[in-house]
This record gives C-alpha cells, structure tokens and sequence, in this order.
C-alpha cells in the first residue's frame, strides 16, 4: 500500500520534472536566440550604422541571466552538472560506510541540493520583494524582471531534485533495476 502510494508520487513528479524539462528546454532556446538577435542587432546597429541601441546591452544582460539560470535546470535534469560522486566517495571507505548503495548516496546528494534550492527559492523571493521599486536604467522596468527567475528556476530545480530523490526511494534506476555499487546493499 505504501509502496505503491510511493510509486504513484514518484510517477508524477517524474512526469511534472519531465513536462517542465521540455517547457525549459523551448523557454532557454527561444531567450538565447532573443539574447543572440539583441546583440547582433546592437553590433550591426553601432558599427555600420554608426548609431548605438542604448536599450540592447542591458536586455542582452537580462536574457543571459535567465538563459543562465533556465540553462542550469535543464542541465540539472539532465544530469550533465559537475557534482561530488558520493556514491564513488564512500566507496573509497573501509568498514561499513564502503558498503553504502547509490541509492543511497544519491539520497544525501539530493537531499543537499533540496536543501540549497529552499534557499534559493526563499532568499529569491525576498530579493524579489527588495526590488519592487526600482527599475532599469534603459529598459525602464521594474528590476525585478531579471531578477524574477531566481526563485523560479529555484521551484524547477527543487521539482527536479524531488523527483530524483522520489526515484531513489522507490528503489528503481530508468530501466527498473536497482541501483546497487558493487558490494552495496
């Protein structure tokens, strides 16, 4: 009963992490192609037409924010991040923490970066809130427009690192075998 009540949460958050991947995945295309059209239109503007667009630095700067943060997620569930291989590290280990299973070890990762996209979903709304009223200097928008996406990419991430970890307890890899190093439990 637990287990399969555990399956099904685990089945939607795979699918909500799987939905939001592919909605980051056309967000992050379409802002970089913004970002690259900004600039190359500022480049052509200032060296052929010898007129500057004092709006494109600073909207270049705010897309490259948010292609950076939204980059990040979807770099996150694919798991194509530089992370600390805890599962290897333990292994490394005499005695009883040598025996310790990926599943496992994942778990203390992903209950790490759970622990840091709190703070970044907590402290980016407060820093959100602190910006209420001031704008940009170009674009004359609120600067909370930039800003916005830190704690919204912090809610994809935490969407992403609760459904890996949700993996890991049902016990079960992509394939539906258990994720087990050698000697592991």
């Amino acid at each position: 009963m637990v287990l399969s009540a555990l399956q099904a949460l685990q089945k939607g958050l795979v699918w909500g992490s799987d939905m939001c991947g592919r909605l980051v995945d056309i967000v992050v295309a379409g802002l970089a192609l913004s970002m690259a059209a900004v600039i190359f239109s500022q480049v052509v503007s200032r060296y052929l037409l010898n007129h500057s667009l004092f709006w494109s630095e600073e909207l270049g700067r705010c897309l490259l924010v948010w292609v950076t943060f939204l980059g990040a997620c979807a770099a996150y569930k694919r798991s194509a991040h530089a992370r600390i291989d805890v599962a290897g590290v333990l292994s490394c280990l005499p005695g009883r923490w040598g025996g310790v299973s990926v599943r496992t070890a994942n778990m203390i990762g992903h209950l790490a970066g759970l622990g840091l996209f709190y703070i970044m979903i907590r402290y980016g709304f407060a820093f959100f809130t602190f910006l209420k009223f001031q704008q940009t200097t170009s674009l004359g928008v609120s600067k909370q427009v930039p800003f916005v996406i830190v704690p919204i990419s912090g809610i994809i991430l935490f969407l992403h690192g609760l459904a890996f970890f949700m993996t890991d307890i049902v016990g079960q890899s992509d394939d539906g075998r258990p994720n087990t190093i050698s000697g592991g439990t």
